[in-house]
């Protein structure tokens, strides 16, 4: 962010006005006008700044989080397989080393952060949008992923399903979905079996659509 050197962010830190970056997109010209730096004109120009930094691509999204092993190069190969950034929410380290100049260490470093036990990186990340980022993706090769009837959708499931789980999750994968392990509002669908557990309650507290495994089917066929 032009304007925003090492110097002004210690500044910020120290006034206490940002603790974690995401708090960057909540500065308001007066915040910056009670800081010895800042007169109206430099005020208004960071704030231009910041506001200019809310439109950015997807790998330029994902080289500035700072993932382990995920440099340039790396950012625009995810950028070209993965349509936006939900679509690598909850996403699996085999997914990731499947596409070719794409190794294990990378594929588990960005696996491991969009899996952090807590969701908080996931968190933070639908803060950001909620803040106004847009990820847009222009190096999406959609031609090349054209065709999947699940492409893009996450689905969460519970209870016990007709056909063993891992199965069910890879047949999802393979059709362009994501099989994730909790419900939250970036689900699409839960799929569920016979003895379904609390997820199916969190799922109708965020209003994400419930399917039947027939109904995962139908889905299925009916876009192929």
């Amino acid at each position: 962010i032009e304007g925003l050197g090492e110097k002004n962010v210690e500044l910020l830190l120290s006034k206490g006005l940002i603790k974690h970056f995401i708090d960057i997109y909540k500065l308001k010209k007066d915040d910056l006008l009670t800081l010895p730096r800042f007169a109206e004109k430099s005020a208004e120009n960071l704030i231009d700044a910041i506001e200019k930094s809310k439109e950015t691509t997807l790998a330029r999204f994902l080289y500035a989080l700072g993932i382990p092993h995920v440099g340039e190069y790396a950012a625009r190969l995810l950028a070209k397989n993965f349509r936006d950034l939900k679509d690598l929410y909850h996403v699996g380290p085999g997914k990731i080393s499947s596409i070719r100049q794409m190794g294990e260490k990378i594929a588990r470093s960005v696996s491991d952060f969009f899996n952090d036990g807590d969701g908080g990186n996931i968190e933070t990340l639908e803060e950001m949008q909620r803040l106004g980022i847009r990820v847009s993706n222009p190096d999406y090769e959609s031609e090349k992923h054209a065709g999947r009837p699940l492409e893009g959708l996450t689905f969460v499931i519970t209870g016990t399903l007709p056909r063993p789980r891992k199965e069910v999750e890879e047949l999802i994968s393979s059709l362009g979905g994501h099989a994730a392990s909790s419900v939250s509002g970036s689900t699409d669908y839960l799929l569920v079996g016979e003895n379904p557990g609390s997820k199916l309650k969190k799922a109708e507290s965020l209003g994400v659509r419930s399917l039947s495994y027939a109904e995962l089917m139908e889905l299925i066929e009916g876009k192929s």
